[in-house]
């Protein structure tokens, strides 16, 4: 049977050449037919000169549709329907257009003379009815040419384009613009953008040289009072900028009107009040200059000067400079040329003065001053050199001061000028006097001769003349008899026993100064040494051994010259006892756990005991576990420690813990860490100073373990034991429980039958 053949045609509808690389589909219409489409003969791919061709087909109609383009082409062509006649050498042609796909070519330049390339701007790209352009939600970035070209796309269809994020430096220009895709052709859509305007502050001083001023502080913001922030608002700086070491500021990416403020001048410069502020518009594309100018800060000198001599300069002197609403500015002290020195802004001031050069009298007047201009003279400031006289007023007999003797003070007239009485150490002062001749008179003396002859002292200028006065006591005497208030059992004194070594200490009862201290004879007599007349505190410092110590003072007053002065005192006796009860199992068995209970811990002494402690020895058969600490009735902290059988230094298990709580300490070996041949040896708990009283509420508790493979009928013998300090003496008690080991025997019987 004769055959025909097919050849199918693909070409360009703009330029007319051929199209490889597309795919068709030949579907056979005539005879048994598969289907309303025909039955798929093939598919078939265009060559090189965009052709394709079919041989050996029978007769009949048949159809020819595109079903892939090259992907730069759309499919725009109908499918073909075509008769073969089935004929030998019978050739059909057909020929299909197609139409190449458009491009979109999008630009970003600079609205300004040098239409510079804009990169990183973002742009979205839609279609007329809103879809996104592409894959990646309609988003495209300008390269660095400021360029974005979208391929493939399909000719007639418009496309929308708007800038939807401005590169640094520029505004956003949202105006969207449009565009209809034209086949095989590039259409262009191109978009400008205004550079944002610059900003640069400059600060200078007004001194003539106009130097740099760094360091200055500027508050920027947008006429709304929004902050003009740092890279184009990408940084925060809350509108604070800072003038570098050229004296500038420059901030770029900025549009619109803008508020300057100084609000802190730079170092050594002060602030310009009437002119802190400019504002300033600034264009796309513009850059402003505005110019802050301040004035230096004054170096004021201050000069501290002699008023007798005033080529005499005064160090060590402490002034204070204030504004006239009394606002301290600074504080100066001058140096050993007698100056100081301040940087002041312009303004009123003075000068006060608030200690003197310890020669020198305090002089408190202040000096006013005025800084105009960043200029001010010198301001000096005077002092009197310190004249004075100083009395010691002492005992004849003694030579220790005299408190409270009143003297008057008189001019080289005679008439009276001043009157001060001695300190504690017997030390009268007249300061601040001129050079001259003076007289001085002693007024009453209580319990000494009284010295009424008039004295006269010359005082030179800048010194202190020194008076020594004496005056001899009248005086008395004090005794003590000191006496067992009780019986005691220490020592087996009843009650009325004279107590020997106690000492006493006595003060004079107006100043509190100690005149002197006694201690008793074995009668229990002590005696003071000659005291003038007057009030006397008598406190007792040291008790006699075995007896409390009684520190209420008693009053006592020597009237009259040779006076004793009697006095019976008495001390209840000492009591010193502690206490401690330690119980367990009176059996334990083997490698199972024990249990100690302790009670009665107490100070049953009526005294304070030093280093007062409970302590628990932990024998060999036994595994230190847990401690419960109990709780105790005075408030205090303590602390635990242990010893190993590796180490004679105490260790801490545990520190600053309350009386008034109960805790439960971890004590096993691997919680403390211990060797594989250590163990627990000591446990105690130390209290320091605990008063009388002192006794455990709750209870303490220990518990353990039996060793394994102890021994039947074997004694566990454990020890606590508790004291404290007294007059350097160790009061103890101690108390021991024994547990027997309970050891499980096998006896083997013997052997019965055959």
């Amino acid at each position: 049977m004769p055959l025909s053949a097919l050849v199918g045609f693909k070409y360009d509808s703009k330029t007319g050449k051929g199209i490889p690389g597309c795919r068709f589909e030949l579907r056979y219409l005539s005879g048994n037919t598969s289907g309303t489409g025909g039955t798929v003969i093939g598919t078939y791919v265009t060559g090189p000169n965009g052709a394709f061709t079919v041989t050996g087909l029978k007769k009949g109609t048949y159809i020819c549709e595109e079903v892939s383009s090259d992907g730069s082409h759309i499919i725009d062509s109908e499918p073909q329907t075509v008769w073969i006649s089935g004929e030998d050498q019978d050739v059909v042609i057909i020929r299909f257009g197609n139409s190449p796909f458009g491009s979109l070519l999008v630009t970003k330049l600079s609205d300004d003379n040098k239409r510079s390339p804009i990169p990183n701007t973002d742009f979205l790209l839609t279609y007329s009815d809103g879809t996104f352009v592409g894959n990646d939600n309609g988003i495209y970035t300008t390269n660095a040419a400021g360029e974005i070209l979208v391929d493939g796309l399909e000719p007639g269809v418009t496309i929308i384009a708007r800038e939807v994020r401005a590169a640094a430096g520029f505004l956003l220009d949202e105006s969207p613009q449009h565009i209809q895709i034209k086949s095989g052709e590039t259409v262009h859509l191109q978009f400008l953008n205004r550079p944002f305007g610059n900003l640069i502050i400059k600060k200078n001083s007004s001194a003539p040289t106009q130097e740099a001023v760094p360091g200055a502080e500027f508050e920027i913001t947008y006429a709304d009072g929004s902050y003009v922030d740092a890279a184009g608002g990408t940084i925060s700086s809350n509108g604070r900028y800072v003038t570098d070491e050229h004296g500038e500021i420059r901030i770029s990416g900025i549009v619109g009107t803008v508020v300057v403020t100084e609000i802190k001048s730079g170092p050594g410069y002060q602030l310009d009040e009437a002119n802190r502020t400019q504002t300033v518009t600034i264009n796309p594309g513009d850059t402003q200059t505005i110019q802050f100018y301040n004035a230096p800060i004054s170096k004021v000198e201050f000069i501290k000067v002699d008023e007798a001599n005033r080529s005499v300069r005064i160090p060590d002197t402490t002034i204070e400079v204030r504004r006239l609403d009394g606002a301290l500015v600074t504080t100066l002290v001058t140096s050993e040329s007698g100056q100081a020195f301040a940087q002041l802004e312009d303004g009123s001031y003075y000068a006060v003065e608030t200690v003197a050069n310890p020669k020198y009298q305090l002089d408190s007047t202040p000096v006013y001053f005025e800084v105009k201009d960043g200029k001010c003279a010198p301001v000096v400031l005077t002092n009197k050199m310190i004249c004075g006289i100083l009395i010691h007023k002492t005992s004849s007999t003694t030579d220790e001061g005299i408190y409270g003797v009143p003297f008057i003070l008189y001019d080289g007239n005679h008439n009276p000028i001043a009157q001060e009485e001695s300190d504690n150490e017997g030390y009268v002062r007249f300061e601040g006097l001129s050079a001259g001749r003076f007289y001085l008179r002693e007024l009453e003396n209580e319990g000494y001769v009284p010295d009424a002859q008039e004295k006269t002292v010359y005082v030179k200028d800048g010194e202190t003349t020194l008076v020594e006065w004496q005056n001899t006591p009248i005086t008395g005497q004090v005794q003590v008899l000191k006496t067992s208030e009780d019986y005691n059992s220490m020592n087996g004194w009843p009650a009325g026993t004279p107590i020997p070594d106690t000492e006493l200490e006595i003060y004079n009862a107006r100043t509190n100064r100690l005149v002197d201290t006694i201690k008793a004879d074995k009668n229990g007599l002590a005696v003071s040494k000659p005291l003038p007349l007057g009030r006397y505190k008598i406190v007792e410092s040291k008790a006699g051994k075995f007896y409390g110590l009684d520190k209420t003072p008693i009053e006592v007053e020597i009237e009259y010259a040779g006076q004793i002065v009697k006095v019976s005192m008495t001390n209840r006796s000492l009591s010193t006892n502690v206490s401690i009860k330690k119980t367990g199992p009176s059996q334990a068995v083997s490698g199972q756990p024990i249990r100690y209970v302790f009670s009665q811990i107490k100070n049953g002494s009526n005294v304070s005991l030093d280093s007062f402690y409970w302590r628990d020895q932990i024998p060999a058969q036994i595994t230190l576990n847990k401690i419960v600490t109990g709780s105790y009735n005075q408030q205090q902290n303590y602390k635990v420690v242990y010893k190993t059988n590796l180490s004679e230094d105490y260790r801490t298990l545990a520190d600053n813990l309350s009386t008034s709580k109960v805790y439960v300490l971890d004590a096993r070996p691997a919680v403390l860490s211990l060797a594989a041949n250590e163990r627990v040896t000591e446990i105690m708990f130390v209290f320091g100073n605990v008063r009388a009283g002192f006794a455990q509420v709750e209870t303490p508790y220990i518990y353990a373990t039996a060793r394994s493979g102890l021994a039947n009928n074997s004694s566990i013998v454990n020890v606590a034991d508790v004291g404290g300090l007294y007059d350097g003496q160790w009061i103890q008690a101690v108390s021991r429980w024994l547990t027997t080991i309970y050891a499980k025997t096998t006896v083997r019987l013997p052997k019965t039958g055959y």
